[in-house]
Order: C-alpha cells, then sequence, then structure tokens
C-alpha cells in the first residue's frame, strides 16, 4: 500500500479573510506532481473538472472540484488559464481555518477516495506568510 499526501499553507484569500470572491485555491501549472496526484483533465475540452471524493477526520464525505479553467484556450475572448480545487469554502469555514494553517490531502493507492485533515497552525502567524503551492509531505 503506497500512500501519497500534499500539504498547503493557507493564504488569508484561501480561508476569505480578504472578503475577495475566488474560485478555489490556485494549483500552480508547474505543480505537475499534485495535479497527476489528482488525475488528469482533458485540455482539449473548455473547463474540464473531477470530483474529488474525500472523508475528514470524522468520517464526513467531502466532494470537492478539481478544474482546469481554460477559456483562453477555447474563447477568443477567454483570460483564464489554470487550475483549482474548489469546494472547500464550508470545510475551512467550519473548521475556523486562518491564514497560515494547513490543509492535507492524502489518498492511498488501495482506496477509491481521499482523506483531507485541517491542521491549525500550533503559533502566532508572522506578519508575512510566504505564500507557496502544493507541497508534498512524506
Amino acid at each position: 500500500m503506497t500512500r501519497q499526501a500534499f500539504r498547503k499553507i493557507l493564504s488569508a484569500n484561501d480561508t476569505g479573510q480578504t472578503k475577495s470572491h475566488q474560485a478555489g485555491m490556485l494549483i500552480p501549472k508547474g505543480d505537475s506532481e499534485f495535479r497527476d496526484f489528482l488525475g488528469s483533465l482533458d485540455p482539449g475540452v473548455k473547463n474540464p473538472r473531477r470530483a474529488i471524493v474525500c472523508l475528514d477526520d470524522d468520517g464526513e464525505k467531502l466532494e470537492l472540484q478539481y478544474i482546469y479553467y481554460n477559456n483562453k484556450l477555447h474563447d477568443e475572448r477567454g483570460t483564464r488559464n489554470e487550475y483549482r480545487l474548489t469546494c472547500l469554502t464550508a470545510y475551512l469555514r467550519q473548521n475556523g481555518a486562518r491564514a497560515g494553517d494547513e490543509v492535507e490531502i492524502s489518498k492511498d493507492d488501495d482506496e477509491p477516495f481521499y482523506r483531507i485533515f485541517f491542521i491549525p497552525q500550533a503559533q502566532t502567524l508572522p506578519t508575512k506568510i510566504l505564500l507557496r503551492g502544493w507541497r508534498r509531505v512524506h
């Protein structure tokens, strides 16, 4: 059994603290390892998506959406060409997520679902948070 896990330090934008409206957490285009972990999306289809079914610490089911917003490739006036993980807002609010906290998504090869964990920050927030994408956890 092989387990893969990835973590992301949450930004104020991810948690809704900035009051901005964004379509989920950005997944850097260069982060092919994390994108492969979530599964393939067909760039020939406009805005392809796939459901990522997760279980949280309490065994509750959470269905995320992994989306490639690619209307720049399909529409003359399209502007978006980015990967996002959406449908996390309620989960983050339920856990009282703040900038600096972390989210971990993992999967065992022999399980049909992913697992999601909220990891609160143990110490006080630094003045500035260095923004990074998802990182693999070993």
